[in-house]
């Protein structure tokens, strides 16, 4: 039975449901897990996930300075047991290091190492592939739209959080 027709059900048993808004929901979560796996799929040659790749590439831009893993947690969403897991294995790989702030020694300081950003440039081609293999199912206005209608939605859920 899809999910869309347990939708429906439970919307019988319970008429005041919104059901247009929790297909939406249902639909935006799949679409997230499906998208992140394909990904992860074009990250596989290179022993990556979506997560480690966004790590390395926000390390990647870092021109003032090496980033904390806090400030990325909060970029990527992410707890600081994720975090630290993330960290760690790209640490053992030799992608990045992590250093004791010179300014407050119980903050930490992340920069990548020089195999770091050679794995990144290695797999970006992989992953905007990937990108543009997803996303080609819109046409570019389609896309377009959908990207103004996801940011009006982070936003207000955003507001709405405050």
């Amino acid at each position: 039975m899809s999910f869309e027709t347990r939708i429906d059900r439970f919307c019988e048993i319970h008429p005041d449901a919104p059901r247009d808004d929790i297909l939406a929901t249902r639909l935006l979560f799949r679409t997230t897990q499906l998208l992140r796996s394909y990904i992860d799929q074009a990250l596989a040659p290179f022993e990556l996930n979506m997560s480690q790749y966004l790590i390395m590439s926000m390390l990647s831009t870092d021109e003032t300075g090496p980033s904390s893993p806090s400030e990325l947690g909060g970029t990527m969403d992410a707890t600081r047991t994720q975090m630290t897991r993330f960290l760690d294995s790209l640490e053992v790989r030799g992608l990045l290091n992590r250093r004791a702030s010179k300014q407050d020694r119980r903050s930490l300081e992340l920069k990548l190492t020089a195999s770091g950003h050679r794995l990144l440039q290695e797999a970006i081609p992989a992953v905007h592939a990937a990108y543009a293999r997803a996303w080609a199912v819109l046409d570019k206005p389609e896309q377009s739209r959908t990207t103004q209608y996801l940011q009006q939605l982070h936003a207000g859920l955003q507001q709405q959080k405050s």
